[in-house]
C-alpha cells in the first residue's frame, strides 16, 4: 500500500522533485518509556521512540544543545518520545518536502503553512495520516489550549489530519508595517491609500542613506494571501473577499470565480507593476530567496513590510535612535470589516509513511502540558538563551558572535500558542503584538475559511495549473511583466492546463459545502 502511495505521489509531484538530502543529526541517547518490554528474567527495559520532525528554515546555533535538554525532559516526564528536527532551507522547502513525501521517505512530523501550501493540498495527494485516534488518546493539552472552532477548521470529513497552531489572530491579514522613523526622516505623513504609499516610497528611495536600497522585502508568488498583497483588497469596492487555495476568488455572498480573471487581480498586478517600474521592488524579485528577504529585514534597510516583521535590533542598524514604536501598523480603509481568510494559519501534520503517529502527537501535546515545556522548546535554556521577564515577558541573551541574536529561538508560527507565548518586552513591536496576538472581536470569518477542496476529480489539471501559474502568472503578478502584454498568452496557457475544469469543480464542491452548513 505504501509503495503504491509513493508511486502515486511521485507522479503527482514529479515537477517539484529536488535532488539532495540534508544529513541526519547525531541521535541522542536519552532514555524514554514508550513501551515496557520484559527481559528474560522479567525485568522491564526502557525503549525510546525517536521521531523526525521536518521544518523550514535554518538550524539555530544551539539547536543540538537545546534539544538534548528537550529530550532529557521528555524522558524525565515519561512521554516515550525523542525528537530530532531536520531543517530545510526556505528556498528548497517545497521541492525537498515534496520529494520526501513522494518517495516515501520515513519521517514523522512536518510543518504546514496554510498561506503557502494548505494541509488540504497534502491530504489530496494522499500524503497525510489520519491522527484522530491519536489526538483522542494523547491530545489532552492540545484540545485544552487550541479553540474547538480552530480544531474543527483543521478537519476533513470529521477526521484530524493536522494539528493547528493557535499562535495568531487571522484577522491580522490585510495590514502592513511601516517605518515611522523613516517617515519622520523624510517629513512624510502616514499613507492612507496605495497611491500615497507609492509616492512616499519614491521619496524614501531617493533620500535613502543606507548602503542597500529599501526594496519591498518579499519573494515572488502569485498568491495574495501568501504575499500579503491582500493589503490592497481593502481599497476595492468588492471587499470583503478572499483568495482561497491560490486560485479562487470567494466573496461573502458565496460567489466563486477564477482569481486570475477578476478585475481585482488586474488591479493588484497594476500596483505591483508600478512598484517594479519605479524601482521599489528588487530587480531580481523573481529569484529572491526567503533568506535574502530575511537578511534585508535584519539589516534594518526597509521601509514597508507587507504583513508584519522587523525588529528593534534590525532597525537600529540603520537608525540607532529607533524605538519599538517606530514600526507602525497600517490598514487601508480601517473602517471596513476585518476578515479572517483562513480558520488557522499554520500547523503540523503526520505523513502517511510515519511509523510513529502516536509519538508525534505525544510530542505536540507535551509542548502544551506546561509553561516549562513550552519555554524550553521556544526560548531555549533559561540563563543561557533567555531570562524570564514577568509572567509573559522574556529577555533574550544576545551573542555578539551571532549577529547579536540569541543562539537559540524556536518558532511561534510552527509551535506557538497564545496561552503560553512570551514577548520580548524591550524589543518586540507593541502594535504588532496587539494585531497578531490579541483577539479581534469585530472580525468576521470568510465564508470559505473552513472549506477544504478535494481535487481528486481534476487531479491532473490541478497539478498542471499549479506548475503553469508559477511560470506564467507569477511574473505578471509581481509586476515584472506588463499585464496587458503578457496576460492574454498566460491565461490561454492556464486554460489549456485545465483552469476552467478546476474552477468548475471548486464551485461544485463549495456549493455542496454551503448547503450542508
Amino acid at each position: 500500500m505504501k509503495k503504491q502511495m509513493a508511486l502515486t505521489l511521485s507522479a503527482v509531484l514529479a515537477l517539484s522533485a529536488l535532488a539532495g538530502c540534508a544529513g541526519d543529526a547525531t541521535p541522542s541517547n536519552s532514555p524514554n518509556k514508550p513501551t515496557t518490554p520484559q527481559t528474560e528474567n522479567g525485568e522491564q527495559t526502557v525503549e525510546t521512540v525517536k521521531i523526525k520532525y521536518v521544518v523550514p528554515g535554518t538550524e539555530p546555533k544551539d539547536y543540538q544543545q537545546v534539544y538534548q535538554k528537550v529530550n532529557e525532559k521528555l524522558a524525565a516526564d515519561g512521554v516515550g518520545v525523542e525528537v530530532e528536527k531536520l531543517y530545510i532551507p526556505w528556498d528548497a522547502w517545497d521541492q525537498k518536502l515534496n520529494l520526501m513525501l513522494s518517495t516515501g521517505e520515513e519521517f514523522d512530523l512536518f510543518h504546514v503553512m496554510q498561506d503557502r501550501t494548505p494541509f488540504s493540498s497534502y491530504y489530496n495527494r494522499g500524503a497525510l495520516a489520519d491522527i484522530s485516534e491519536e489526538i483522542e488518546a494523547y491530545g489532552e493539552h492540545l484540545k485544552s489550549h487550541i479553540p474547538a472552532d480552530i480544531f474543527d477548521g483543521a478537519k476533513i470529513n470529521g477526521k484530524h489530519y493536522v494539528v493547528p497552531t493557535y499562535w495568531v489572530e487571522m484577522a491580522s491579514e490585510g495590514q502592513f508595517n511601516i517605518r515611522r522613523d523613516i517617515l519622520r526622516e523624510n517629513n512624510l505623513e502616514e499613507p492612507t491609500t496605495p497611491a500615497e504609499l507609492i509616492s512616499a516610497w519614491e521619496t524614501v528611495m531617493n533620500n535613502w542613506k543606507g548602503s542597500n536600497k529599501p526594496y519591498l522585502g518579499t519573494r515572488a508568488d502569485f498568491d495574495p494571501i501568501s504575499l500579503h498583497t491582500s493589503v490592497l483588497h481593502r481599497t476595492y469596492d468588492t471587499f470583503p473577499f478572499t483568495v482561497k487555495d491560490k486560485f479562487f476568488y470567494v466573496n461573502q455572498n458565496g460567489d466563486i470565480r477564477s482569481w486570475f480573471e477578476t478585475e481585482e487581480f488586474k488591479q493588484d498586478a497594476a500596483f505591483m507593476r508600478e512598484l517594479y517600474t519605479k524601482g521599489l521592488t528588487n530587480p531580481d524579485i523573481l529569484v529572491m530567496k526567503q533568506e535574502q528577504v530575511d537578511a534585508q529585514l535584519d539589516s534594518g534597510e526597509w521601509f514597508v513590510r507587507l504583513g508584519t516583521g522587523g525588529s528593534l535590533a534590525g532597525m537600529q542598524k540603520y537608525n540607532p535612535d529607533a524605538t519599538v514604536d517606530d514600526i507602525g501598523v497600517v490598514w487601508f480603509n480601517p473602517e471596513k470589516e476585518y476578515l479572517r481568510p483562513l480558520a488557522f494559519k499554520n500547523g503540523n501534520a503526520v505523513p502517511v509513511n510515519s511509523k510513529h503517529p502516536e509519538a508525534a502527537v505525544k510530542f505536540m501535546n507535551w509542548m502544551l502540558a506546561s509553561q516549562e515545556n513550552y519555554d524550553l522548546v521556544q526560548y531555549g535554556i533559561e540563563g543561557t538563551h533567555y531570562e524570564k521577564d514577568g509572567d509573559k515577558g522574556f529577555t533574550p541573551i544576545r551573542d555578539p558572535q551571532n549577529n547579536n541574536n540569541s543562539r537559540y529561538r524556536g518558532s511561534d508560527s510552527q509551535n506557538g500558542n497564545v496561552n503560553f507565548m512570551r514577548f520580548d518586552l524591550e524589543s518586540s513591536i507593541p502594535e504588532n503584538n496587539q494585531v497578531l496576538f490579541e483577539p479581534n472581536p469585530e472580525a468576521i470569518n470568510s465564508i470559505a475559511a473552513n472549506f477544504v477542496f478535494d481535487p481528486t476529480n481534476v487531479r491532473t489539471e490541478y497539478t498542471n495549473i499549479l506548475s503553469e501559474a508559477t511560470a506564467s502568472i507569477t511574473p505578471i503578478y509581481m509586476g515584472v511583466q506588463d499585464y496587458d502584454k503578457a496576460f492574454p498568452a498566460a491565461i490561454d496557457k492556464m486554460k489549456k492546463a485545465g483552469l476552467d475544469r478546476v474552477v468548475a469543480e471548486y464551485q461544485k464542491q463549495f456549493e455542496a459545502y454551503l448547503a450542508e452548513q
